[in-house]
């Protein structure tokens, strides 16, 4: 015995008070009667039914009904109760008729005529009922087989379906496949014996599944079970719209082919026209002339991208979505590959999840900051797409740019998804962004490797590598801290980023890096930040200064102070003049005079008009001797020197003098002053040219001319002179 508790709660109101009339059924099949022994006419389902005597102030109506199962050999019989607990009664069946029955197994058959009476006890109230005696014919209450459903045929928005059935009303329902609320048709469908019904449901949505059931009563009114769900679809249609389209252009190299980056939005289902299949991309060429067939390119692709290598220049895109019906309208764009889109992408994305407590994805981004040449964003793509293949269901929202965030509803726990977000300016997108994420742990990505790259006096620079989550613990943010006793300087990590740097730090200062995946720690790091040698150097800068400028003072006073303060005095005796004035060993001679400047001209020994060239041995040589002769002819003039008081004894040839002889001759032999070993002072006091004792003739001419190159000019003839 099956006992069917509560299907279906009453609510009856009334002026004054709350009546609840709760119904029951139990189930009975014929293994579950048992005979009594003291009356062969009666079967039970409890043996302490047998032989209890009932009373009249037991007894209730409650409405006892009752429906036979012919092919189950079963009958299911139901009744109302007034409860006054909560607890559940117990209840059994009892079974008599006015022939002895031989067998309990046997009596549930379509001539039976049988009287139902039902015990009902709650134990929890000490209170038992019973139901007043109903008589039932089972053929009467038998219940109708169920029929056989089966689809016909289908069109866009309806289906036809058709079944068997005797004398009798029939009731159709219907549902979308995988919902859990019934439809029922707006009316029944009345039969003749052995007639084929068939009925259309009406208004359904394009390219959808559904499943239906048909049930049928008699003229008992008992109703057939449902009939086994049938599923029907009905057709698609071509699709309505065109697909909303936006382009990029990338070059990967400098003058090889172009990148098109093609992305569309999903139709929607009303939209679509049934299950999008796919769509076609073609591109060929712009020219001013009608395009030629051959030029034109196609492709089929199942997802929301599409990638185009093209060259430079002008291109016409299309772009349609295709079903089992056909295709739809295309999108169309004129696009120029010189032109590239100056958008940029989000910053900081990050997908979070609050599952169980929210069934949804939380996206969240920065917009950048733009120049104003960059064009302003219309909208924000935000497309998500499993990430397990090879499913390829995608789905993508609009998101004003305002806006920073959105939230992905109904995700499914058991899917991964990944998400991307497009900035969108017309017709053209930006650079995209993507992350992967799931319901059950939000981003699946996380920071690792996190180590320090460069230390100064005042900062530290830190890096770290993003990598797919390998662990289930759900990270809602990332960061990196720097730490010292109460100082502490925090910094947020993002997807996007992969180094940063902390400023303003102190120099000469230990500090602990930390790596937080919300506030627990990661890693930990010891940093140290430089000695500051600025305090040092400001220091040692001013002595520096200050003995600098003692050195300077000090080398200044024994030279230029010196020579200011107390000047240079030259002195007569140090002169070539004054030395050769000074010798008490001059050759004495009866003339008076002291400088005939005949004696310093060159004798001519190579005729009229010849030219000797004499040079000195080096230009060392020559460089003493102008200034010899330079200072020799200022001091000597014929001037000063006669105003002289020279004594008249000195003979103008005093024989007798070796010393004077040997001097004479090195005269005569010009140049060799030097070469002899005398000194430079007494080769400076005859200059450059040999002294002769004897006057020289007339007519010879000598010349300095430069570098110390002197032009002799004679005009005497040969040998008038000595050589």
């Amino acid at each position: 015995m099956e006992f069917c508790p509560l299907k279906l709660r009453l609510v009856v109101w009334t002026m004054t008070s709350l009546v609840c009339v709760c119904p029951h059924e139990v189930t009975v099949k014929q293994s579950d009667l048992k005979q009594c022994d003291d009356d062969r006419r009666v079967c039970v389902t409890d043996l302490r039914d047998c032989g209890h005597q009932r009373t009249a102030s037991t007894q209730e109506t409650l409405n006892v009904s009752c429906q036979y199962h012919m092919s189950l050999k079963s009958l299911t019989c139901g009744w109302s109760l007034h409860p006054d607990g909560h607890a559940e009664p117990a209840v059994s069946l009892i079974f008599s008729s006015t022939f002895i029955i031989y067998s309990c197994t046997g009596i549930f058959n379509p001539v039976a005529l049988l009287n139902v009476t039902a015990r009902i006890r709650d134990y929890a109230l000490g209170r038992e009922v019973w139901s007043r005696p109903r008589t039932v014919f089972l053929y009467d209450v038998a219940k109708p087989i169920s029929p056989v459903l089966s689809l016909r045929r289908s069109t866009e928005n309806s289906v036809v379906v058709s079944w068997r059935s005797g004398d009798s009303v029939c009731r159709l329902r219907y549902r979308v496949e995988g919902a859990l609320t019934w439809t029922e048709a707006p009316e029944n469908v009345t039969s003749h014996r052995d007639e084929t019904l068939t009925y259309t449901i009406k208004d359904l949505l394009v390219s959808t599944a559904y499943r239906a059931a048909v049930a049928c009563a008699e003229e008992s009114g008992i109703w057939s079970d449902w009939s086994s769900e049938v599923s029907v679809r009905t057709l698609d249609k071509a699709p309505s719209r065109p697909p909303e389209v936006c382009y990029r252009v990338e070059q990967r190299d400098s003058g090889g082919p172009f990148l098109l980056h093609l992305m569309w939005k999903d139709l929607d289902l009303r939209d679509a026209g049934g299950r999008i299949l796919g769509y076609r991309v073609s591109y060929e060429p712009a020219k001013k002339k009608k395009p030629q067939p051959q030029h034109r390119r196609i492709q089929n692709v199942t997802e929301l991208t599409g990638l185009l290598v093209v060259e430079e220049g002008n291109y016409s895109v299309t772009v349609a979505a295709f079903n089992a019906a056909g295709y739809g309208p295309a999108a169309r764009l004129a696009i120029d590959t010189r032109r590239r889109s100056a958008l940029l992408p989000v910053r900081h994305l990050w997908v979070s999840s609050s599952f169980p407590t929210e069934k949804g994805l939380l996206v969240q981004w920065e917009n950048p900051s733009v120049p104003p040449s960059v064009p302003p964003v219309t909208h924000l793509a935000v497309q998500w797409r499993s990430g397990t293949p090879p499913s390829n269901i995608s789905r993508w929202t609009a998101v004003d740019p305002p806006n920073t965030s959105a939230v992905i509803g109904d995700a499914d726990p058991n899917e991964s998804y990944v998400i991307t977000v497009v900035p969108v300016y017309n017709q053209q997108c930006g650079p995209p962004q993507s992350m992967p994420a799931s319901l059950q742990q939000g981003a699946l990505m996380e920071a690792v490797q996190l180590k320090v790259v460069g230390v100064t006096k005042t900062s530290v620079s830190v890096v770290w590598v993003w990598q797919k989550k390998s662990g289930p613990i759900r990270v809602q943010r990332y960061r990196v801290k720097l730490r010292k006793d109460s100082e502490s300087h925090t910094l947020s990590l993002w997807p996007d980023q992969w180094q940063l740097t902390f400023p303003n730090l102190t120099p000469n200062t230990e500090y602990s890096l930390l790596l937080l995946a919300d506030d627990s720690s990661r890693n930990n790091i010891p940093v140290k930040t430089n000695f500051d040698e600025g305090p040092a150097v400001a220091a040692a800068t001013p002595l520096l200064l200050l003995a600098v400028v003692v050195s300077i003072v000090s080398i200044l006073t024994r030279t230029l102070y010196k020579s200011y303060f107390f000047p240079h005095i030259c002195s007569p005796r140090g002169s070539n003049t004054g030395r050769w004035l000074m010798d008490p060993n001059h050759q004495k001679t009866a003339d008076r005079r002291v400088l005939d400047l005949e004696d310093f001209q060159v004798a001519c020994v190579l005729g009229e008009k010849s030219l000797i060239t004499l040079r000195p041995s080096s230009e060392e040589d020559l460089q003493k001797d102008q200034e010899v002769f330079q200072e020799d002819a200022s001091l000597l003039s014929v001037d000063k020197l006669s105003a002289l008081p020279l004594s008249a004894e000195y003979p103008h040839d005093a024989p007798g003098n070796p010393e004077d002889k040997e001097r004479q001759g090195n005269k005569e032999r010009p140049g060799n002053q030097e070469r002899q070993g005398r000194p430079a002072e007494e080769a400076a006091d005859v200059g450059p040219f040999p002294q002769k004792e004897d006057e020289a003739p007339a007519g010879r001419e000598c010349e300095y001319v430069a570098h110390g190159v002197y032009r002799i000019s004679c005009k005497a003839p040969i040998g008038e002179t000595d050589a």
